[in-house]
C-alpha cells in the first residue's frame, strides 16, 4: 500500500494513497480540493468535531466551474435552413450546474453550418463540420452533418404536350427536386420510365445546380392519350408523370371496315351501310380524309359519293342495289393511299326474310319465317338455317316458311343467326334466342329429375339475372358390380345470358345447418374395437358365401335338426361343454377344442365361459347375469320380430354365447361373431358344434391373446349391439340354410340388415320409435345414443370418405369409388376399403324402410317389420338386388338415385325436400353436422362456367356428387356426361344421372 504523508497543525499524518488522487505532476485532483482534503486530514488526526469550540463551523468551498458539457454532441440536417438547437452545461467542483456562466459559440465551417449566440446550429451548406462552446478555460463540442435528402419531385416543363405519333416532343422533360425546405439538391439519381410505347433519351439522369433533371421523350405508334412517362427518386415515395396526346401520321391506307359481303332484296337499301377505315402507317386512324364511293356492277347508287373520315378515321355510305339477282360490287377509294381502290360485294336476290315466329326458338318445335318471294310450288327450295344446320322446312307460301327447329347435342341456350337462301341466295341472318327441348334444371325447391336413358345424359340449364340458386348433380352406377368402375367425362358449356329471371325473383334460402363442431382425432379404445370387429367379420362372411353356401357346394350339408350336439339339452349353471371355436381368420372348419362352463341360463341365450380365460379383470357372474337378462328382454325379441325366428338345431331353445380368449388371439381385432359352419354336419365341416352360437372375446389387459391388451369396459360398452348385430346372422343363415333352404344372402344385404338390427335393438333399449326423425343430439346422447346409434353414422361416414385416424383430411374418391355393395374386389388401390359398406347398406335400408312402411303388407306382418322378415325369409333363393326387385316389384336403379340424393338433401336444404328424397326416421343434416366437420358428403364445387372434368369415374353402387351454384347473375349452362373420349354411356352399369334443386 502506498502511503502519503501531510504535515497538519505540526502533526505528521499518513493516509492511503487511494484516499487521493494525483495527475502526473503529483498535484490532487478529482472532485476534491486540495484544502478540502487538509481538512479531512486534520479532523481524521484531531478527532476534532465540525463544530467545535474554536470558533464555530468551518465555510464552505466557492463554486468554481470544473467541467462543460453540450446536448447532443452530433447533429445531422437534411434541409438547408434546418436547425438544431444545442444546449450546454457548466458544472461546479462538485458536479452541481452552474448558472450565469459566459458562453461563447463558434462554428469551425461557416459553410457548412453556423451557430447563434444561444446555441442554434443552422445547415448552410452539404458537409460536416463543428461547433464548439467555450466558457472561460472550458470548452466542448458537437459534430453537425449537413446532407441534404430529396423530400418532392415536380415536373418543370414539358408535361401535356402534343405530338406526332414516332416522332421525338418538341420540348424536353424537366423536374425538380428539393429537400423538405424547398431547396434545390444538385447530384440526385433520377429515374425516367416511358409506357404505352415510346422511348425517353436516357432512362436516368443527375441533377444540376437548380436541382434539375431532364430527358428528351420520343413518342410511341400508337395515337391517343394513353403514353406516360414516370418520373421518380430513389427512397422518396412520390413520383412525377408527364403525359401526352400522340396525333395520327399522315394517312397511308385504306380497308374494309364493315358492311361487305351482304345480302339484300334488289332495287332496295342494304341493311348495313358500307364502311371503310383510313389510317396511317402504324394503323391509327386519321381524321379528315376525302374517300369517293362508287357502284361498279350492279346498278346500284350510294347515298353520298364523297364522305370525309371521322374521328375514328371512317368513313360511310349506304348501298342501295341494283336490279341484278346475284352478284353486285362497288369500290371505295382515296388518292395515294395503299389498298385503294377497296372492294366491296354484295348479293341481290328477290326475296326478303323479315321475322320468326315465336321468337324464341325451341329445338324440335315449328317455326314460321316471313318475308316476301318464296318459292310457294316447291316448300323445299327454300333453305332455312339455324346455328349453321339445315332446318327441315314443312311448307312454304310466297310470304312465309315454316321449319322443324334441329336439335342439337347437348348445346345451351344462346342467340343464333337463322337465314333463308332460295336460288343459291342467302338472307342476312336475323339472330335470335334458342332453347333446347327440355331444361332438366327446371327443377323447384327440394325436387329432383331422374334420367336413365345414356343418350339423355344431358342437364340444360336457364340462365338467370339474379342467381342465388344452387343445385345437386349426381353421376350414379346403379348396378351391383361392386368391382367394377364406370369411366366417365363430364363437359359443360356456358351459354346466353338471361335478359330477366326465368324464375322470378328467387327466394334466397340458407341450408339449415348449426355450426359444424370439430371433433378430435383420438378414437376411444371401444370405437377402434368395433372398427376391427367390422373388418374382420366382413372377411369371414365372404369366406362363408365362398365355401359353405350348399347352393355352390354340393358337399356341403345341414346338420339334422336335434342332433346330440354340446346342448343337446339345456344346460345347469356349472356344467363344463366342449366347444370347438372355429379359425375365423383362415379356414374356418379348422378349430381349436375348448372346455366351458355354464355361468347363466337364460330364457333366450346360455352364457358359458372359456376356463382358460384371463383371471385378471375378468367379467364376474353378476356383468354376466345383467348381459343375459339384456339378451333376453332387449335383443332376442327385437330381433326375431324383424328377421324371424332362427333354428334350433339342437333343440334346447337357446343360443350359446361362448366368451373365450380364443377370440382375442385372431388376427386382425375380432370382438364376437357367429359361424354359418355351426349349421353343418362335421363331414361337412370338421369345426361344427352343430347349433346357434356366438363366439365372443373377453377382457385381456395383460394381452395373453397376443393382439392387444383389451379393457373390461370395451368388451361390457361392445357386447350389447355386437350381439345384436351377429344374432341377426344367426336368423338370416339359419332360415336360408334349415327353416327354408336357399342361397346365402349378399354381404350388403346381410350386413346392412345386421347393422339395421343394431338401430332397432337400440330403439328398444331406448324407447325410441322409427319414423320420429331423430336428431344428432339423440345419436350422440353420452352412454345412450353413443352406445347405439353413433357408430352406425361413423360407418356412414367413412363411406363419404372420412378418415377416423386423420378427422381434419378427407379421402379422395369417396364417396363415388365406395360402393353400396360391399365387395373384397376392392383393394387398398381405393380410397376405399371394402367392409367400408356397412353405414351405406344400412342407409339404403333405413330409407326404403321408411318409404315402403306405410303400405308393405307381408306374409305375415306388414310395415317395416314385414318388409325386413321377408327380406330374409320369402325368396330364399334369391340374393342381393334380384332378392330385393322381387320383394318390391320394382327396379333398384330409381330408388337408388332417390336414396343417393337423399343422402344429401335430407334435413338440408331451406325447405323440406320432397319425401321421395327424404328420411322419416332420422334427420341426416342434423345428425352429422352434430358429430363434426368432415363427417358429411362434401361435392365437388363447380360453377356456370364452360368447364370440362375428364377421367372420372364411379364405382358400381355409387354415386359422384357435384354442387352447381351462383351467387349473381348467370349464363346458362348445358351439362353434358359421356363415355371417355365422347359417345354415350353403355347400359351395363345402369347409369343415370339426376338434379336436385337444393337453393
Amino acid at each position: 500500500m502506498i502511503l502519503v504523508t501531510v504535515e497538519v497543525l505540526g502533526r505528521s499524518l499518513q493516509t492511503p494513497a487511494p484516499a487521493v488522487q494525483f495527475d502526473d505532476s503529483f498535484r490532487l485532483t478529482g472532485d476534491v480540493m486540495v484544502r478540502r482534503f487538509y481538512l479531512r486530514l486534520f479532523l481524521v488526526a484531531t478527532g476534532a468535531s465540525v463544530l467545535g469550540s474554536c470558533g464555530g463551523p468551518t465555510p464552505p468551498d466557492p463554486p468554481v466551474a470544473t467541467t462543460i458539457t453540450l446536448s447532443p454532441t452530433s447533429v445531422t440536417l437534411d434541409a438547408l435552413g434546418a436547425t438544431q438547437q444545442l444546449t450546454v452545461t457548466v458544472n461546479d467542483q462538485d458536479g452541481n450546474p452552474m448558472t450565469g456562466q459566459t458562453v461563447t459559440w463558434t462554428s469551425a465551417g461557416a459553410s457548412v453550418a453556423s451557430v447563434s449566440g444561444t446555441g442554434l446550429v443552422t445547415a448552410v451548406g452539404n458537409g460536416s463540420t463543428s461547433v464548439t462552446a467555450t466558457s472561460s478555460s472550458l470548452s466542448a463540442s458537437a459534430t453537425v452533418n449537413v446532407s441534404q435528402a430529396p423530400a418532392s419531385i415536380t415536373v418543370i416543363s414539358g408535361d401535356a404536350q402534343s405530338g406526332t405519333v414516332g416522332l421525338p416532343l418538341a420540348q424536353a422533360l424537366v423536374v425538380q427536386v428539393n429537400d423538405s425546405r424547398s431547396n434545390a439538391i444538385a447530384g440526385v439519381s433520377v429515374s425516367f420510365v416511358a409506357s404505352g410505347g415510346g422511348s425517353v433519351s436516357s432512362a436516368s439522369g443527375t441533377t444540376d445546380a437548380g436541382g434539375q433533371a431532364s430527358v428528351n421523350w420520343t413518342l410511341g405508334t400508337a395515337s391517343g392519350t394513353g403514353q406516360q412517362v414516370a418520373v421518380s427518386v430513389t427512397g422518396l415515395g412520390g413520383t412525377a408523370a408527364f403525359s401526352a396526346t400522340a396525333t395520327a401520321d399522315v394517312a397511308t391506307d385504306i380497308a374494309v371496315v364493315s358492311g361487305d359481303a351482304q345480302t339484300g332484296t334488289i332495287n332496295n337499301v342494304l341493311a348495313l351501310p358500307i364502311v371503310a377505315g383510313v389510317s396511317d402507317q402504324f394503323a391509327n386512324p386519321v381524321v379528315d380524309v376525302v374517300v369517293a364511293f362508287a357502284v361498279t356492277f350492279g346498278g346500284g347508287s350510294f347515298s353520298v359519293g364523297l364522305d370525309t373520315t371521322d374521328v375514328n378515321g371512317e368513313a360511310s355510305s349506304i348501298w342501295t342495289l341494283g336490279p341484278t339477282i346475284g352478284a353486285q360490287a362497288a369500290e371505295v377509294s382515296a388518292a395515294g393511299l395503299t389498298g385503294s381502290p377497296v372492294a366491296f360485294a354484295a348479293t341481290g336476290i328477290n326475296f326478303t326474310f323479315t321475322a320468326i315466329s315465336p321468337d324464341t326458338l325451341v329445338e324440335g318445335t315449328t317455326v314460321t319465317l316471313t318475308g316476301s318471294g318464296y318459292d310457294d310450288i316447291t316448300p323445299s327450295n327454300n333453305s332455312v338455317s339455324i346455328d349453321g344446320v339445315a332446318a327441315t322446312v314443312t311448307a312454304a307460301t310466297t310470304t312465309t316458311i315454316d321449319a322443324t327447329v334441329p336439335s342439337f347435342s347437348c348445346e345451351p341456350a344462346r342467340d343464333v343467326d337463322v337465314t333463308v337462301s332460295l336460288g343459291g341466295n342467302t338472307s342476312n341472318p336475323l339472330t335470335r334466342r334458342l332453347h333446347p327441348a327440355v331444361f332438366t334444371g327446371d327443377v323447384a325447391l327440394g325436387q329432383q329429375t331422374i334420367i336413365q336413358i345414356p343418350a339423355d345424359f344431358c342437364l340444360q340449364f336457364r340462365p338467370s339475372a339474379t342467381g342465388g340458386d344452387e343445385y345437386l348433380i349426381g353421376v350414379g352406377a346403379a348396378a351391383e358390380s361392386p368391382g367394377v368402375t364406370m369411366a366417365f367425362d363430364i363437359a359443360a358449356t356456358a351459354g346466353g345470358a338471361a335478359t330477366s329471371s326465368p324464375f322470378g325473383a328467387p327466394v334466397m334460402l340458407a341450408v339449415s345447418q348449426r355450426p359444424r363442431a370439430v371433433r378430435g382425432g383420438v378414437f376411444g379404445e371401444l370405437e377402434l374395437a368395433r372398427i376391427h370387429q367390422m373388418e374382420s367379420e366382413f372377411r369371414l362372411r365372404q369366406w362363408e358365401r365362398e365355401n359353405l353356401d350348399p347352393t355352390r357346394n354340393a358337399n356341403i350339408q345341414v346338420a339334422p335338426q336335434r342332433v346330440l350336439g354340446p346342448l343337446a339339452v339345456p344346460p345347469a349353471v356349472g356344467d363344463l361343454i366342449t366347444i370347438r371355436v372355429p379359425d375365423a381368420t383362415g379356414n374356418a372348419c379348422n378349430f381349436t377344442e375348448i372346455t366351458t362352463k355354464v355361468k347363466v341360463v337364460g330364457a333366450a341365450g346360455v352364457f358359458v365361459t372359456d376356463i382358460s380365460n384371463p383371471a385378471t379383470d375378468s367379467l364376474t357372474d353378476a356383468e354376466l347375469t345383467t348381459s343375459s337378462n339384456q339378451f333376453d328382454t332387449q335383443i332376442f325379441d327385437p330381433d326375431t320380430l324383424y328377421f324371424g325366428a332362427p333354428s334350433d338345431l339342437d333343440d334346447n331353445q337357446r343360443v350359446l354365447i361362448v366368451l373365450t380368449i380364443e377370440v382375442n388371439k385372431f388376427v386382425g381385432g375380432f370382438a364376437g361373431f357367429v359361424f354359418s359352419g355351426d349349421l353343418l354336419d362335421r363331414a361337412s365341416c370338421a369345426s361344427s358344434d352343430m347349433g346357434e352360437i356366438f363366439y365372443g372375446h373377453v377382457p385381456d389387459p395383460g394381452d395373453v391373446g397376443g393382439q392387444g391388451p383389451r379393457s373390461k369396459a370395451a368388451v361390457l360398452g361392445q357386447m350389447p349391439s355386437l350381439i345384436a348385430h351377429e344374432f341377426t346372422h344367426v336368423i338370416q343363415t339359419s332360415r336360408r340354410s334349415i327353416v327354408d333352404p336357399g342361397v346365402f344372402m349378399e354381404s350388403w344385404e346381410s350386413e346392412g340388415q345386421a347393422t339395421f338390427a343394431e338401430e332397432v335393438v337400440g330403439h328398444a333399449v331406448l324407447g325410441n320409435t322409427t319414423g320420429a326423425n331423430l336428431d344428432g343430439a339423440v345419436v350422440t346422447q353420452a352412454g345412450l345414443g353413443a352406445d347405439w346409434y353413433q357408430f352406425i353414422f361413423t360407418r356412414l361416414a367413412r363411406y363419404y370418405g372420412y378418415d377416423p385416424t386423420n378427422p381434419g383430411v378427407r379421402l379422395p374418391d369417396a364417396p363415388e369409388l365406395c360402393t353400396l355393395f360391399g365387395s373384397l374386389a376392392l383393394n387398398n388401390s381405393t380410397a376405399c376399403s371394402p367392409f367400408w359398406f356397412y353405414g351405406a347398406s344400412w342407409s339404403f335400408m333405413r330409407y326404403v324402410s321408411d318409404r315402403y312402411e306405410p303400405s308393405y303388407v307381408g306374409i305375415d306382418k306388414s310395415g317395416e317389420v314385414g318388409l325386413h322378415r321377408d327380406w330374409v325369409s320369402k325368396n330364399t333363393g334369391l340374393s342381393g338386388v334380384a332378392n330385393f326387385e322381387n320383394l318390391l316389384n320394382v327396379q333398384i336403379d330409381t330408388l337408388f338415385a332417390r336414396w343417393a340424393a337423399t343422402l344429401y338433401t335430407d334435413d338440408r336444404v331451406g325447405v323440406t325436400a320432397d319425401s321421395v328424397i327424404s328420411m322419416s326416421s332420422w334427420k341426416l343434416g342434423d345428425v352429422f353436422n352434430t358429430l363434426g366437420a368432415n363427417f358429411d358428403i362434401v361435392p365437388a364445387d363447380r360453377t356456370f362456367s364452360t368447364f370440362t372434368d375428364v377421367s372420372l369415374a364411379v364405382r358400381g353402387g355409387s354415386t359422384r356428387y357435384t354442387r352447381l351454384s351462383a351467387a349473381g347473375a348467370r349464363p346458362a349452362l348445358a351439362i353434358r356426361v359421356q363415355a371417355p373420349g365422347g359417345g354415350d354411356l353403355g347400359p351395363s352399369m345402369n347409369p343415370q344421372i339426376w338434379v336436385v334443386r337444393t337453393k
